[in-house]
């Protein structure tokens, strides 16, 4: 099995950045994943990816020296089992409030004895090719990262970064502000309060911590903040842009 590259880094305090996939083309991850990401999340809660499309995505991600992350809907043990079986390198799973929603999207993501997941032979486990050393290896080598969204989830960080088998908690600054009853005030500073608080906890319990910046400079100061997991856009986002001023630098007349 291979040594997960990413969790090694994280672990050892390096910094990292990535990007978003959210349309379900191999060719878009092949070229985001050679552009310099450390990693890519293919996004299954708000993306346009489906179960038989992501495993193109992970076979894409993997050709490139990005790491193969996956977004999950939801912290739901039987969806968390089906992806796992397409081989991603580990997961963020969204909405997690308490220690309890942690520990349990750590045991539908572990086999036993630490967790539930079913035991599979699909392409995580080489389609047999690497059954036993996938069963032996499988719960260290994944990376679990888990989203903060909520208060109720800010309020119990502590708790939340002390569970094991959780690598990375990543803020979700939209949703949290929108649960803070600031929708769209990301930078409001009890949003920021929030965030800060969540980087110390993490920071304590030697946990990762990560979030969105909105280019290469915000990314440059979370990173000197301590955040060691930094997403710069998404794949039709960062499209977006650059035809935008492509368009915008060239003006027209009539």
């Amino acid at each position: 099995m291979r040594e997960n590259k990413l969790k090694a880094r994280l672990k050892a305090g390096e910094a990292t950045i990535g990007s978003w996939l959210s349309v379900a083309h191999p060719t878009i991850a092949e070229v985001m994943g050679h552009a310099g990401f450390d990693w890519l999340i293919a996004d299954m809660e708000h993306g346009l990816i489906g179960i038989e499309s992501l495993q193109m995505l992970m076979i894409a991600t993997q050709s490139t020296p990005a790491a193969a992350l996956i977004r999950v809907p939801w912290n739901e043990p039987v969806v968390i089992k089906q992806v796992l079986e397409t081989g991603p390198a580990g997961l963020i799973i969204p909405q997690v409030n308490s220690p309890q929603e942690a520990h349990a999207a750590v045991q539908a993501a572990s086999y036993p004895p630490r967790g539930i997941r079913g035991i599979g032979c699909q392409r995580g486990a080489g389609f047999g090719a690497r059954f036993d050393e996938y069963l032996q290896c499988g719960n260290d080598e994944l990376f679990i990262g888990i989203q903060i969204e909520h208060p109720r989830g800010v309020a119990q960080i502590e708790e939340i970064v002390a569970v094991p088998g959780i690598d990375l908690v990543f803020v979700g600054a939209n949703d949290l502000s929108a649960s803070m009853d600031l929708l769209g005030q990301t930078r409001h500073p009890s949003v920021q309060q929030a965030i800060q608080a969540v980087l110390a906890a993490a920071k304590n319990a030697g946990v990762a911590a990560g979030l969105m910046a909105g280019n290469s400079n915000e990314a440059n100061s979370r990173i000197a903040e301590g955040f060691q997991f930094v997403g710069i856009g998404h794949d039709v986002g960062l499209l977006s842009q650059t035809c935008r001023a492509i368009c915008e630098g060239v003006p027209r007349g009539k």
